[in-house]
Formats: structure tokens, C-alpha cells, sequence
């Protein structure tokens, strides 16, 4: 047996370390990897090596318009053609399909030529066997006197067999019964943005989803009132926008939102951003709802049709306040004596929520607080919020956390910190085993608004309302 030198060792690990293992994987794996990739990159792995050549022609493609490039004028353009020409020499199939139609025109309104440019994309060969679709068809939003392009419906309709996923913007929906022409057997997501649509047909066109599990309309037009009418409904996310002729044209804005037959919904968001968008909302029958909010100031909720009452089931619960309050907050729950969860944004400094001893005692005779985490954003430490906290953290006997994220702006310091342990009595917590967090925000703190769409159709996420918090660092962890 030949003695291996030093030398033709290091050869041979130079060899081992310079060998393209990645092109040794077989054919499927090679073509998943390229699929995940970006449309461009996918492509650019042709140069790698000639093993690589065929790959990117055979990977099922994820075709998506969302590269920007800025011009001279420092305004947004895409090649149209380079979409032409990637549908044309792919042979398919296509998984995804993403297009923002205002990349293509700078004045954000299109023509019959972009109308058909979309026309001959969606019809190509490529696309058959579509499971998600994407495009966003007109203007963010509804100007007056502007009129939303038609849905091309009869383009959709060819993917009916494949579609799982959809997202339509900026675009109106036929009228009436024309609706119910989109029958989508496998559709499990659907959102629905900034788009014109009667009651009628989105009635049909919800009928048409069978299947459908996660439903987002945001700033929908043409309609007042819906009634949910669906077997596998999980997720509806409702973002109704703000009032006023400026931004709805004069159309209709959903202000009624009846849960009529919902045997599968778990989770009811509903967000206004604080423009006072006033919507009621009647629970007739929704047997596993169990998240539920941000309930704003302005949102009148109903169950069985009955005024806010006893409602066992609910989990998770969101409040966004204008003011806090803590005599409304009680309120809310004794209407949900299972609350697990509860989350609450306040807006504007709230009441000094001090009432005598015979209030308290009367409240804490007739409520038994088993809520387990208690999150409070916009926290600012003054008499309002710590008697707010306080309150929490003296009743609560099965509490694990309280989180407490400060107001924008504010400084931690272990003074402020150990005076704030001071004001909350927590020396004296009902919960011996509650975890207090002190966090600062980095940026502010948003409404769900921001990656709606990822957010809305993410069942994935127990207490969706986690992505409601800023991006923080903690502060201090108390006892």
C-alpha cells in the first residue's frame, strides 16, 4: 500500500473542497432549489454549468414582478418584455404568477394596450397548472370619476382546477350573478384589495370557494352588509378604511358584517387604523371562534343577535382604544370569562381608572380574572396605565405574563423600572409565578396593515396578534 505524502494529501483535500457536490444532487432536488429562488437568479444558474443548463426550463417556475428598478426621473419602470420573453422560452409549469401592474406605467392608469398585455400573459401556455396568483390591476385607490378595469374573469376561470391562492387589486368584479362564473374548487386563500365589488357577487363568489380557509378584504368598495356563508372558513381579516368621498368615490363601504354560518372560523380580525370607521358585527353562528379583535371605539359587536353578552369561547382578544380604560375594559371580561389572552393598544392618555373601595369590591365578588397574558402597548407609567396594569396584577391569579411595551420616545432606566415595580404593587401579585417585561420600541408600533396579506393567511401563528408590537428590545424581566 503507497505511503500518501503530505503533498498528494493536500491535493486531494484541494480536490474534495473544489468539487461541485451541489451539481451532484439529483434532478428533482436541483429543480426545488431553483424554484425557491428569485425569477433572475433562478435563471443565472444556466451559467453555472452545463449540468445546471436544463434545470432552470424544467424547475415549475415562480414568476413575480416585484423588482424595481428607478429611471433617470427617479420613477418606477419594468420591462414588460422581459415577462414576454421568460413566458415564451419556459415550457412550464408556473406555481406562481405576481405581477404589480403600476410597475408598468408611471401614471398609474391603464390603457387598452396594458389591459391587453395582461390578457395575453395570463392566457400563455406557461401559466397552465397556476396554483397562486397575484396582480394588482389599477390605482391604490378609487379617485373621482375613475372607473376600476374589469376583471379579465374568463382568464381566471382556466385555472380553476389548480388555484390555491389569489389576491386581486385595484380591479372590479362583475355584477350580480356573473360572479358565480369563478368557481374555484381548491381555493384555500383569497384576498380581495382596494377593489369594486357588489354584495351579490361577492355572495357568489365566496359560494364558489368551497375550500376556501383565509379571507382578507381591504378597503373594499360597492358593497354595505355581508353575510359569511361557508363550511371551511378558519380566518376572515376585515380592513374596512376610512369614510369619505376622497377615497371610496362615493361608493359603498362594508359598515354590516353578519357571521351567519361559519362552523370552522377561529379567527375574526378586524382593524380600522383609527379612522373611525363605525362596522357591526353579528355573531349568528361561528361555534369555534376563539380570537377575536382589535376591537376599536367605533366596532359594535353582537352575538346570536343578542347585545354583547356571555361569550365562552373566546381565547385572544384585541382592544385598540382610543382612551384606556379600565371600568370598559372589566366589561369585556365578563362578556369573555375564558380569555386566555388580551391585548390592548391605547392611542391618547386614558382615565385615571380610580374608583372607591365598594366598586372594587363589588368587581372582584362577581368576576374571576383567568386571563394568563396581559399585553399592554403604548404604556406610558403615569397614574392611568399603572392603575390600569395594576389592577391585573393584584386580581389575576393565573397570570403568566405582563408585557408592557412603552409609548414611543420613552427611556428605560433601572430607576424608572424599579419605581414602576414600586406603583404596581407587585411585591404583592396574586400570580406568584407572572413574569413582568419592560420593552422599548425601536420603531413605532403598527397596525397590521404592513405584509397584510402574509399576515391574514398565516394560521400558523396561535396569537396573530403578536405582529401587532413594534420591534423592541427588552428592558428589564421582574419577578
Amino acid at each position: 500500500m503507497g505511503v500518501v505524502t503530505r503533498a498528494k494529501k493536500r491535493k486531494l483535500e484541494e480536490e474534495e473542497r473544489l468539487e461541485d457536490r451541489i451539481s451532484r444532487l439529483p434532478d428533482g432536488i436541483l429543480s426545488d432549489i431553483v424554484t425557491l429562488l428569485p425569477t433572475k437568479d433562478g435563471a443565472r444558474t444556466q451559467v453555472l454549468s452545463s449540468r445546471w443548463r436544463h434545470i432552470w426550463r424544467s424547475a415549475p417556475l415562480n414568476l413575480a414582478l416585484d423588482a424595481l428598478r428607478l429611471n433617470a426621473d427617479r420613477r418606477v419602470t419594468v420591462a414588460a418584455g422581459e415577462i414576454s420573453r421568460i413566458l415564451a422560452v419556459h415550457p412550464g409549469p408556473c406555481r406562481r404568477f405576481c405581477t404589480r401592474f403600476w410597475y408598468l406605467y408611471p401614471d398609474d392608469n391603464p390603457t387598452a394596450a396594458t389591459a391587453a398585455l395582461l390578457d395575453g400573459w395570463l392566457r400563455s401556455p406557461t401559466l397552465d397548472g397556476l396554483q397562486e396568483l397575484e396582480f394588482h390591476f389599477g390605482s391604490y385607490w378609487f379617485p373621482l370619476g375613475w372607473s376600476p378595469p374589469q376583471l379579465l374573469l374568463a382568464q381566471i376561470c382556466r385555472f380553476s382546477s389548480t388555484l390555491r391562492a389569489a389576491s386581486f387589486s385595484g380591479c372590479a368584479f362583475p355584477e350580480g350573478n356573473a360572479a358565480g362564473d369563478l368557481h374555484l374548487p381548491v381555493l384555500k386563500k383569497l384576498s380581495l384589495v382596494q377593489s369594486m365589488i357588489s354584495e351579490s357577487s361577492l355572495q357568489a363568489l365566496i359560494a364558489g370557494c368551497p375550500v376556501l380557509e383565509s379571507l382578507l378584504l381591504f378597503r373594499m368598495l360597492g358593497f354595505s352588509c355581508l353575510r359569511i356563508v361557508s363550511s371551511r372558513i378558519r380566518s376572515i381579516v376585515v380592513h374596512p378604511g376610512p369614510r369619505g368621498d376622497r377615497y371610496s368615490g362615493g361608493n359603498g363601504i362594508l359598515q354590516h358584517l353578519v357571521l351567519q354560518d361559519a362552523p370552522c372560523l377561529e379567527r375574526l380580525l378586524l382593524f380600522s387604523c383609527g379612522h373611525g370607521m363605525v362596522m357591526d358585527i353579528s355573531v349568528i353562528s361561528a361555534p369555534k371562534l376563539s380570537v377575536l379583535g382589535a376591537l376599536s371605539d367605533d366596532f359594535d359587536i353582537a352575538f346570536q343577535g343578542q347585545n354583547l353578552t356571555v361569550v365562552p369561547r373566546i381565547k385572544i382578544l384585541a382592544l385598540a382604544n382610543m382612551h384606556l380604560r379600565l371600568d370598559v375594559v372589566i366589561n369585556f371580561l365578563k362578556c369573555f370569562p375564558c380569555l386566555e389572552e388580551l391585548c390592548i393598544k391605547t392611542i391618547m392618555g386614558g382615565h385615571k381608572n380610580e374608583w372607591g373601595d365598594e366598586y372594587w369590591n363589588l368587581v372582584i365578588s362577581t368576576l374571576d380574572v383567568r386571563v394568563k397574558k396581559v399585553t399592554l402597548l403604548n404604556y406610558r407609567g403615569d397614574t392611568s396605565h399603572v392603575n390600569f396594569a395594576k389592577f391585573f396584577v393584584l386580581n389575576a391569579r393565573v397570570l403568566e405574563s405582563m408585557v408592557l411595551e412603552l409609548e414611543n420616545g420613552m427611556m428605560l432606566s433601572t430607576e424608572w423600572i424599579e419605581k414602576q415595580h414600586e406603583c404596581l404593587h407587585t411585591n404583592n401579585r396574586a400570580s406568584s409565578g407572572v413574569r413582568f417585561e419592560f420593552v422599548r420600541r425601536e420603531s413605532r408600533s403598527r397596525m397590521p396593515g404592513y405584509g397584510l396579506e402574509a399576515y391574514a393567511h398565516d394560521l400558523s401563528t396561535v396569537d396573530p396578534f403578536v405582529r401587532w408590537h413594534g420591534n423592541g428590545h427588552l428592558g428589564y424581566l421582574g419577578p
